[in-house]
């Protein structure tokens, strides 16, 4: 399985089928599993930039913050949020195939992401844990159209799709 190219994904759990959203409740929002649902589709996207060797800043794109290990702490079941962008190792992530599906891996912690106790319902915390190789440590990538994350000169984000945009159903 190839890695993934830069562009726009949603990130769904193998194990529950529940997609990563960011809870938006709080100053730097924690990552959690959501049910599929169109009308909040614009929670659920995340763009991968490669600045490294299998090394991707992950952007949430409705907030343009980047997925972020809660103050760099290494303890198994740390949130993960969304924080604007420093490039630390808290907010690097090695992602590489496992199977059918993919593990993501904090370089900061060199703990795998998480879906809490594989619980499939709404705002189930995404979290720093030991590599157990369970499915609800592996995630599937469904790409968004030939999509890429661009910052306008006034600094908007926005989604810049080819004429050619499709996306895959994740449901």
């Amino acid at each position: 399985m190839a890695d993934p190219q830069e562009g726009v994904y949603f990130i769904r759990n193998l194990k529950t089928r529940t997609v990563v959203t960011a809870d938006s409740s709080a100053p730097n929002p924690k990552l959690v599993g959501s049910k599929l649902s169109f009308d909040s589709i614009d929670q659920q996207l995340f763009s991968f930039k490669i600045i490294g060797q299998d090394i991707y800043l992950i952007t949430h794109v409705k907030t343009g913050r980047v997925a972020d290990l809660t103050g760099s702490d290494a303890d198994d079941g740390t949130p993960i949020i969304t924080y604007p962008v420093h490039y630390t190792t808290n907010q690097q992530w090695e992602i590489s195939a496992d199977g059918s599906a993919y593990k993501i891996k904090n370089m900061s912690s060199g703990k795998i992401v998480d879906l809490t106790n594989s619980d499939a319902n709404d705002g189930t915390p995404i979290i720093n844990f030991t590599d157990n190789n369970t499915d609800n440590q592996k995630w599937e990538f469904k790409r968004v159209g030939p999509c890429k994350l661009i910052t306008s000169p006034s600094a908007t984000l926005y989604i810049a799709c080819d004429s050619a945009d499709t996306h895959e159903d994740v449901s």
